[in-house]
């Protein structure tokens, strides 16, 4: 007589659970930072040439040499000498003009395009290499999710930041209020953005208490003080092309 086969033990009858899934297989990249971008620092781009102080510079210096040679003009001979010294002024100082503004643009183009893409290209490649030492369990693209939805809020939210200022001023705020009211949400906004990224690295590779302290706070005061100086350079330029706007 054969003997029955021993019955399956209670381990086996139990579902297996699914596999856990890595975390570079659900860390997609979020298409909308890749139009959001581009989309900030074209905006941002045209924000700094509409308020070029440089050019609005050249302006006042033309129009107060306009004003002091008429001056000089005895009013006899007022009527035929006005409109030659204005248009040899205008020719005087228009070459100047169109060079303050290819230079300016310049300017523009490395504040608000060209050094945002480098440091965000720059910054995804030197953190990730250096978590790859460690382990970075999120994958590449989890690095690259949490840089790139943190550098498109920061810069949409430091364009909507001098927009709602600049819509504002001529109405409820001094020059004095807006330059520190500037200043202080640009700083700010870059203050919670690279923190926000800090967090974001950490929860996606699960970065332990030591990596955090010696890797990712001197990390997030180098970048603070590198996106201090691109923010200074911009409210500068904001409120210099303001503060001429007042002279005039």
């Amino acid at each position: 007589m054969s003997s029955l086969p021993p019955p399956p033990s209670i381990g086996s009858l139990r579902p297996s659970s699914p596999p856990a899934l890595e975390p570079s297989s659900y860390a997609s990249v979020p298409l909308w930072c890749l139009a959001a971008l581009p989309a900030a620092w074209f905006a941002t781009f045209s924000l700094l040439t509409s308020h070029n102080p440089l050019t609005r510079a050249t302006a006042l210096g033309a129009d107060l040499a306009k004003e002091q040679a008429l001056k000089a003009i005895p009013q006899e001979w007022m009527g035929g000498l006005a409109q030659p010294v204005i248009q040899l002024i205008n020719q005087y100082v228009g070459p100047y003009t169109l060079i303050g503004e290819a230079f300016m643009g310049t300017w523009a183009i490395l504040l608000t395009l060209a050094l945002p893409a480098a440091f965000l290209l720059l910054g995804f490649i030197i953190v990730h290499g250096v978590l790859l030492l460690g382990g970075a369990p999120g994958g590449w693209k989890g690095t690259a999710r949490a840089f790139l939805v943190n550098h498109a809020c920061a810069d949409l939210a430091t364009l909507a930041w001098a927009g709602l200022l600049l819509t504002i001023l001529n109405t409820r705020y001094s020059i004095l209020s807006f330059s520190l009211l500037l200043l202080s949400g640009l700083l700010l906004i870059r203050l919670i953005a690279h923190s926000w990224l800090l967090v974001s690295l950490a929860r996606t590779h699960s970065l332990g208490a030591l990596r955090i302290i010696f890797l990712g706070l001197p990390s997030l005061l180098f970048a603070l003080a590198v996106s201090s100086l691109i923010t200074t350079a911009l409210w500068t330029w904001l409120v210099a092309d303001l503060a001429l706007a007042a002279l005039r």
